[in-house]
C-alpha cells in the first residue's frame, strides 16, 4: 500500500509545474454588481435591502424612436444552509439613453433595488440577469446573514459604503457604492449604517477599524455613542488618504465600556477595495505589481513605483511606464498592461512552489514568451533528472527545465539549448 502511494505522488509532482498550451481563461471585469444589506425592519423583523447596477455596456439596446433601450431580468433566490431556497423573486428593467456612445459605456449603469422581510439566519444569495434581447443570462452569489433584532439587546445594521448623501427638508437621500470600490472619493468614504437600542439615554462605546491583510490595522478611531433615539442613525466619513490599492475589512464594533476587554456587544464587518479603473483587476497592490515588473523594467523605474509615497502619484508612474508600450497611445485600454499581468497570475497558479510562481524560472519564460507551442516532458526517466522542453517554434526558441530535487522545482538550463540567451523584455514587447 505504501508503495502504490509512493508511486502516486511521484506521478502527480510533475503535474505541479505543467504548462498548458494555450490560455484556459482571461481575467474579466464582473458583468454586473450587486449588495446584500440587513437593516432592521417594522416589529424587530430583519430586512433585505439589496441594490443592483449593470453597466450598459454588457445590455443589448435597440432603437425605439428617438431612444435607445434595454430591457433584462433580475431573479433573486435566497437559500438556507441546506440549500433550500426561502425567498424566490424576478423582476423586470428597462432603461434607455439618447446615444449609441453610451450604450458603449462601461460607467453608466441601469440601477435597482427591492427590500424583503426575511428570518434571521445563515443564507446563500444567488442573483441572475438576462438580457432580454440576447438571452444572455449572468450569475453571481454571497453569502448574507440575517440578524435576529427582536433580542432586547442593542444591534446593529450592515455598513452600506456610499457614494453620496444629501439632506433637505429633514430627509435624506443616499447613493449607495454597490461596486464596493472607493478610489472615487479623495481623502475619505463615506458609509451609512444604524444602530438599534431598546431604551434611550444609554451610551455605547464605538471602535470604527480598516484591517488589511492578514488581518493588519490600518485605521482605528473610537468614540462614545449617545443614544438618543431607539433608532439611530449614523453618517461618518472613514479616512483613506494614507491606504494603498488592496482589499479591506471595516469593522464597526459596539461595547458598554472602554476597556479593550469589554464584551462585545454588536458588530458589523464588511469589504471594500481601493483599486484604479484604469488597471487590470489581476492588480491588487502597486507595490507587489512594480516588483513583477522587474522582468520588463530597470530598477529605477520599479524603485520610483514602490517607493513614492502618494498613492496618486504612485499609480500615474505605473500608468505612464505601461501607456509608453501601449499600441494604441491614446486609449485607456492597454492590452499589453492587461496580457503581462494575465500571464503573472497564471504563472502564480501554476508555477508556485518554494517562492511565488512568477519568480520561479518556468514563470519567468511563460510571463516573457507566453504559453509555449509544444512541451516534450519526460518525468521518469531513468538515466536523467525529471526534464521539460518548451518549443516555441515561430521564434526558434526552446528551454529545458530540469527539477533536481525531484519535487517539481524545476529550474532553466542553462546556457539554453539553443544558444540563445534567456528572453529578455524585448522578446515581450516585440521589438
Amino acid at each position: 500500500m505504501k508503495k502504490m502511494l509512493f508511486l502516486f505522488l511521484l506521478m502527480t509532482l510533475p503535474a505541479w509545474a505543467q504548462v498548458e498550451l494555450q490560455r484556459v481563461h482571461s481575467y474579466t471585469p464582473p458583468h454586473f454588481f450587486f449588495d446584500a444589506l440587513n437593516f432592521k425592519a417594522e416589529s424587530n423583523r430583519s430586512r433585505l435591502d439589496f441594490y443592483f447596477q449593470i453597466p450598459y455596456s454588457e445590455l443589448q439596446f435597440l432603437r425605439t424612436g428617438n431612444e435607445l433601450t434595454a430591457s433584462y431580468e433580475v431573479s433573486l433566490q435566497l437559500l438556507d444552509e441546506e440549500g433550500n431556497p426561502v425567498l424566490e423573486q424576478a423582476w423586470d428593467e428597462r432603461t434607455s439613453c439618447p446615444s449609441f456612445d453610451e450604450t458603449l459605456n462601461e460607467r453608466i449603469f441601469s440601477v435597482s433595488q427591492r427590500h424583503f422581510n426575511v428570518r434571521p439566519g445563515s443564507y446563500t444569495l444567488q442573483v441572475a440577469v438576462t438580457d432580454s434581447e440576447t438571452n444572455r443570462t449572468y450569475m453571481a452569489k454571497r453569502s448574507f446573514v440575517a440578524r435576529d433584532y427582536s433580542i432586547g439587546s442593542p444591534s446593529i445594521s450592515d455598513v452600506m459604503l456610499l457614494m453620496s448623501s444629501t439632506r433637505a427638508n429633514g430627509v435624506f437621500t443616499i447613493i449607495p457604492n454597490i461596486e464596493g470600490n472607493v478610489i472615487s472619493q479623495r481623502d475619505s468614504f463615506p458609509v451609512f449604517y444604524e444602530v438599534y437600542s431598546p431604551q434611550t439615554g444609554d451610551s455605547l462605546y464605538q471602535l470604527t477599524e480598516i484591517f488589511g491583510e492578514k488581518n493588519k490595522p490600518l485605521y482605528s478611531h473610537s468614540a462614545w455613542l449617545e443614544i438618543s433615539d431607539t433608532v439611530k442613525k449614523i453618517f461618518a466619513d472613514i479616512p483613506k488618504d494614507s491606504i494603498p490599492m488592496g482589499n479591506y475589512r471595516l469593522a464597526v464594533t459596539l461595547k458598554q465600556s472602554a476597556d479593550r476587554n469589554a464584551p462585545v456587544i454588536a458588530s458589523a464587518v464588511r469589504t471594500f477595495s481601493i483599486h484604479f479603473p484604469e488597471l487590470p483587476l489581476t492588480i491588487a497592490s502597486l507595490d507587489e505589481a512594480a516588483e513583477e515588473m522587474m522582468y520588463v523594467a530597470d530598477s529605477k523605474t520599479i524603485d520610483s513605483i514602490r517607493h513614492e509615497p502618494h498613492m496618486l502619484s504612485k499609480e500615474e508612474i505605473f500608468i505612464r511606464f505601461w501607456q509608453g508600450h501601449n499600441p494604441n497611445p491614446s486609449s485607456k485600454h492597454n492590452p499589453v498592461l492587461e496580457e503581462y499581468y494575465n500571464r503573472v497570475v497564471y504563472a502564480n497558479e501554476h508555477f508556485a512552489h518554494y517562492r511565488a510562481g512568477w519568480k520561479s524560472d518556468m514563470g519567468m519564460i511563460y510571463i516573457l514568451m507566453g504559453p509555449p507551442n509544444s512541451v516534450d516532458r519526460h518525468p521518469f526517466n531513468i538515466d536523467s533528472k525529471p526534464y521539460e522542453v518548451w518549443h516555441y517554434f515561430q521564434r526558434n526558441r526552446h528551454f529545458v527545465f530540469i527539477d533536481q530535487t525531484g519535487f517539481g522545482d524545476y529550474r532553466l538550463l542553462l546556457p539554453t539549448s539553443d544558444g540563445y540567451p534567456p528572453p529578455s523584455a524585448s522578446d515581450f514587447f516585440g521589438r
